[in-house]
């Protein structure tokens, strides 16, 4: 089921970094940092140490921008993150449908619909995070017409 490379990435990758790498992947993959705490439901001061501990194990990257005293840095994703939300997903289907491939092909579409396994699928509509401004959801959709 799990690969072993996954299940080593996320025998140390903890609730919240996971909860913090799907947070920037709905926004499109880079956001605010100063903006990152309210989204994602955390504080500063128990953010930026995770935050450190992802950049040193290379699935964030963190950029200064602007040049005001304070700066405001932009938090991205890097390629390796993407691999490992990759196989998240991959896991998270999985778990919910042991023959994915024996459904129809109706209930498997139904089924692959980013919001099926959401983590914020709870807040959506309900603030900023909408199916308007999705970017999985975006994603699956222009996956679906192709």
């Amino acid at each position: 089921m799990a690969t072993q490379e996954f299940a080593e990435e996320s025998d140390v990758l903890t609730e919240v970094e996971i909860q913090i790498l799907q947070g920037l992947e709905r926004l499109g993959g880079s956001y605010q940092q100063r903006n990152l705490w309210k989204y994602i439901g955390i504080d500063s001061k128990t953010g930026l140490p995770i935050l450190a501990r992802l950049e040193k194990r290379g699935l964030i990257a963190r950029e200064r921008v602007g040049g005001n005293k304070r700066g405001v840095y932009i938090v991205r994703l890097t390629e390796k993150a993407y691999r490992l939300l990759s196989k998240i997903h991959e896991e998270t289907v999985e778990a919910f449908i042991v023959d994915f491939d024996a459904l129809p092909n109706e209930l498997r579409t139904l089924l692959s619909i980013p919001c099926v396994y959401c983590p914020y699928s709870d807040r959506c509509g309900v603030s900023f995070i909408t199916p308007l401004t999705c970017n999985l959801l975006t994603k699956w959709l222009h996956n679906l017409r192709s």
